[in-house]
């Protein structure tokens, strides 16, 4: 064998319904789009490679952290007779504030 290939040598077993469908795909493979089943494998592999390396990218605590960061000190007061100032907040409100901006992120879970 050269030493340009790797081969590797996968068995299904056909009593777990997972594996028996896998099987069963790579068997009608060639019939259902002209592709090897060499060619599906590496695809897949690689594509399940990207998925795992982008999920580790960002997590949902770095676009919280990135949000909080955005929102902080951006509310206002706004009245109809007055122009809108800059409200200096607290630290017991700023502290409420972040504390409802976290909560209101936790549906993006």
């Amino acid at each position: 064998m050269s030493k340009d290939v790797y081969r590797l040598n996968v068995r299904f077993d056909l009593t777990k319904p997972q594996e028996r469908e896998a099987a069963a795909y790579l068997n009608q493979l060639n019939e259902i789009d002209r592709k090897s089943r060499n060619r599906f494998i590496v695809e897949a592999i690689t594509e399940q490679i990207r998925r795992r390396n982008a999920a580790y990218d960002f997590t949902l605590d770095d676009i919280r952290q990135v949000i909080q960061e955005e929102m902080q000190g951006r509310f206002v007061t706004v009245s109809a007779d007055l122009p809108a100032e800059k409200e200096e907040l607290s630290e017991e409100q700023r502290a409420k504030h972040n504390a409802q901006v976290l909560s209101a992120l936790d549906m993006f879970e």
